[in-house]
């Protein structure tokens, strides 16, 4: 895991698009002060999208497909859907999430866009059958688990480009309480989340690299934006490597946590053995 540079691939919003005008991120007289952060924090997210993507060759395609899972309000699913049309990549994007009326909205204001090809769909990101395949699976803040069903679908359809910023990993927190491996060392609340959040994201990291792709852990936005601003960044690269999943397991054993949701999808998958 290395921590990425800054992106020679500077991506500058204009604050007239029709897309953040829609949203409200924006109005005539320019980016609101009150949207200011979700402004940067879509402009930086779409940014290291577009260097993961011309990194794996998905920019040389005609056609980039992406589908963004826990979508919410669509900001940053609008956000890329706009690079990706500029670019002439011909984006085709599908938003999951489980929010009917944010769906409605979304695909309401695609069309004031004239956003052909992105759609918003209601419903859970581990039932959705949509493309057989897409180049790009992305999630922003997708809570708990829900970080895990988008790793997992990239990771079963072998996707180019994963990119998560986890939220609010509580199943390992459980484990370690049940446990009591850490607790019986750290007795403070908010040190015990934040060790279960990076044992959460490192465990991520080895599984994902367990399928051959190469990891970067970003935090990619300023923390005054936003306290959850770590981008896991995955970029396929080989075929499977075991050793990353024995490492994994000896990880397991010696943090005394029992595993994470993604690890039984791939064991249930067979992607892990």
């Amino acid at each position: 895991m290395t921590k990425v540079k800054k992106s020679s691939n500077k991506y500058k919003l204009d604050a007239k698009e029709q897309f953040l005008i829609e949203t409200g991120i924006s109005d005539y007289n320019g980016i609101k002060p009150r949207m200011n952060k979700k402004y940067k924090q879509i402009g930086r997210f779409t940014e290291i999208l577009s260097d993961k993507l011309t990194q794996s060759g998905a920019m040389n395609q005609k056609r980039v497909k992406v589908i963004d899972i826990g979508a919410g309000k669509g900001y940053m699913t609008f956000a890329i859907y706009n690079y990706l049309a500029k670019h002439n990549l011909d984006p085709v994007i599908h938003a999951v999430d489980l929010n009917e009326e944010l769906m409605k909205l979304g695909n309401e204001n695609a069309n004031k866009c004239g956003f052909e090809n992105l759609s918003f769909i209601s419903g859970f990101a581990d039932q959705y059958s949509g493309l057989a395949y897409y180049d790009a699976v992305v999630s922003l803040h997708a809570c708990d688990t829900a970080t895990d069903d988008a790793l997992f679908m990239g990771l079963k359809m072998k996707s180019k480009v994963i990119l998560c910023a986890p939220c609010c990993q509580k199943e390992v927190l459980v484990s370690l309480k049940e446990k009591k491996s850490l607790t019986k060392f750290i007795s403070n609340g908010l040190f015990l989340h934040k060790m279960a959040d990076l044992i959460t994201d490192n465990a991520r990291v080895m599984l994902l690299q367990s399928q051959g792709y190469h990891v970067d852990v970003i935090d990619f936005v300023a923390s005054e934006h936003t306290q959850k601003n770590t981008l896991l960044a995955a970029t396929k690269k080989s075929g499977k490597k075991p050793a990353f999943y024995e490492k994994y397991k000896s990880y397991k054993s010696e943090i005394g946590f029992d595993g994470i949701k993604l690890e039984q999808m791939m064991l249930d998958e067979g992607l892990l053995g």
